[in-house]
């Protein structure tokens, strides 16, 4: 019998409520909206707390309070007084399932008496359903960070594996029932939703399909984020763990699952739409980085007395530790189906192991993007014989910080272009081959150029959750709300299901079914045939 997962829900009622229920904007535009914070790690200190600094200086937003786990108090604490010392502080106990009855009602208790209108929920993944089940049971506008969630050992268990799927499912159907007594939006930080790079692309996908009738017919995907951590550190490191027996897939990994789905969906018709994904993956984990590069090389590379004064353990000792680890790098195989034929393919390698600056053994401070990581992104997206995009994005630098004034040339930090080649002769245009900039793009949506492309991007989603308190933005006008999040969030699930079941031997091959008879967004399931 398939092993299956279905979504029970009035998904009927709970999607045409959207846009519908009354919301009072009449004063929004003359107050700032009001943010509660979940979560001071060193995402949300890069992008949301300087945004929302800013955004507060333009009299748009305040931020209330901040709420982050009670062990890391001091360090906390001493960044909030330098930060932003006019917001709350309130700590709380570390979980990751089940939110403490007391927690629950601290927090509702805080929103409450300090009247907010969005919670930010940037914590560890593995608590993004717990705080998001809460946020949604206050009845609070959301913001969380991708992935929607993960679980611990998702790697090595199916149930948790499976969980994935549940976890979305779950807070699904949550926040349908409260659309039906209020409406809110529950957006999710897929930030390339708000990239012009993107919404660029996902344009000229939309162009070919209505001249020619041509979906997306094929992506490659491929992102790395060169993070060469030693082994030690593998075992040890608390951010982005590997230890939690989940990794790159969880870590960045899903921002690129969904934006596969966006360059698909983009070209979709309802004759031309996959009533089925089927999903194979593959995963390179600690153990075979460590056959990579074993302890042998890093003596060469580092000394041998250097290297033995940082690393705590033996390959041996490695190999055991390692056994239930998260994966480092994966390639993962999509294959879109109607009617069971193969209508359309994507490739998506996912990396953490690549070109990098680091040539230190102890690690710094700032995990996040101060220990040598460089990002290399490229996507190539294919019409049939009309069309082919490429996307290429690629850094040389780590320091980014330190390299303003930054232009658009490969290598920099701001490096960002668009190849479109067109079959020109066939569309009556004037030339094959098109290259678009950084600054090209940023004409064509008026963007704000100052900084970091990347880090500017990262702000979209306060302006538009600002832009849905105002009233400007209904809820169909959201880029990422939570309902749209179905088929990646499945996709997701069914890469770690595959990865176990070839490890144990078995079909590597799992299925997303995908219904569109349900409203405006599709309703995904898994179904796996032994």
């Amino acid at each position: 019998m398939p092993h299956t997962t279905t979504q029970d829900r009035s998904t009927s009622e709970g999607r045409t409520l959207q846009g519908t229920l009354p919301r009072d904007c009449s004063n929004a535009e003359k107050t700032p909206v009001r943010f509660l914070l979940i979560g001071v790690g060193p995402h949300a200190k890069r992008t949301y707390i300087p945004h929302l600094k800013a955004l507060e200086q333009e009299g748009r937003a305040t931020l209330l309070a901040a709420v982050d786990v009670q062990e890391h108090q001091q360090s906390i604490t001493e960044y909030q007084q330098k930060t932003f010392p006019n917001a709350e502080l309130h700590f709380v106990p570390f979980f990751t399932t089940e939110m403490p009855t007391y927690v629950a009602l601290k927090l509702s208790q805080l929103a409450t008496r300090l009247d907010a209108s969005f919670v930010i929920i940037a914590t560890e993944p593995l608590a993004h359903t717990a705080y998001g089940l809460w946020a949604l049971s206050a009845g609070l506008n959301i913001i969380m960070d991708k992935p929607v969630s993960t679980r611990k050992n998702v790697c090595t268990s199916l149930d948790e594996a499976y969980g994935i799927a549940t976890d979305y499912n779950v807070l699904l159907d949550a926040y349908l029932n409260l659309q039906r007594y209020k409406e809110t939006c529950f957006l999710v930080n897929s930030h390339r939703r708000y990239h012009p790079g993107f919404q660029f692309t996902l344009q000229k996908i939309a162009d070919i399909q209505n001249k020619t009738g041509c979906p997306v017919t094929n992506v490659n995907t491929t992102h790395c984020d060169g993070q060469w951590r030693m082994p030690t550190e593998i075992v040890d490191q608390r951010y982005h763990t590997y230890n939690m027996g989940y990794g790159k897939v969880s870590h960045s990994g899903y921002h690129f699952l969904d934006t596969v789905y966006q360059f698909f969906k983009a070209g979709f018709t309802q004759q031309k739409r996959p009533d089925q994904i089927e999903v194979v993956s593959s995963f390179v984990q600690p153990n075979g980085f460590l056959m990579q590069l074993n302890t042998s090389d890093y003596q060469k590379l580092f000394g041998l007395d250097e290297y033995g004064r940082s690393c705590k353990y033996s390959d041996d000792e490695l190999k055991a530790l390692y056994a239930s680890f998260g994966e480092i790098d994966a390639s993962i195989q999509v294959t879109f189906l109607r009617e069971g034929e193969a209508i359309a393919l994507a490739q998506i390698n996912l990396q953490h192991n690549g070109f990098a600056r680091r040539h230190w053994l102890l690690p710094p401070m700032d995990l996040y993007k101060g220990n040598g990581r460089v990002k290399h992104e490229l996507h190539e997206i294919k019409s049939g014989p009309f069309q082919t995009i490429a996307i290429n994005s690629k850094q040389a630098n780590d320091k980014h910080d330190r390299s303003r004034p930054s232009d658009a040339k490969l290598g920099s930090d701001n490096h960002f272009e668009i190849q479109v080649f067109r079959n020109c002769d066939m569309l009556a245009e004037a030339e094959p081959l098109r290259t678009f900039t950084v600054s090209d793009i940023d004409k064509e949506f008026r963007s704000k150029t100052p900084g970091l492309l990347s880090e500017n991007v990262k702000r979209g989603i306060l302006e538009e959750a600002i832009e849905y308190t105002e009233g400007i933005k209904s809820l169909n006008d959201m880029r990422s709300n939570l309902a749209d999040h179905s088929v990646p969030c499945h996709i997701m699930s069914a890469i770690y299901i595959s990865h176990i079941r070839r490890k144990a031997g078995f079909s590597p091959i799992v299925h997303v079914n995908v219904d569109y008879r349900d409203g405006m967004f599709p309703k995904a399931s898994l179904s796996v045939k032994y």
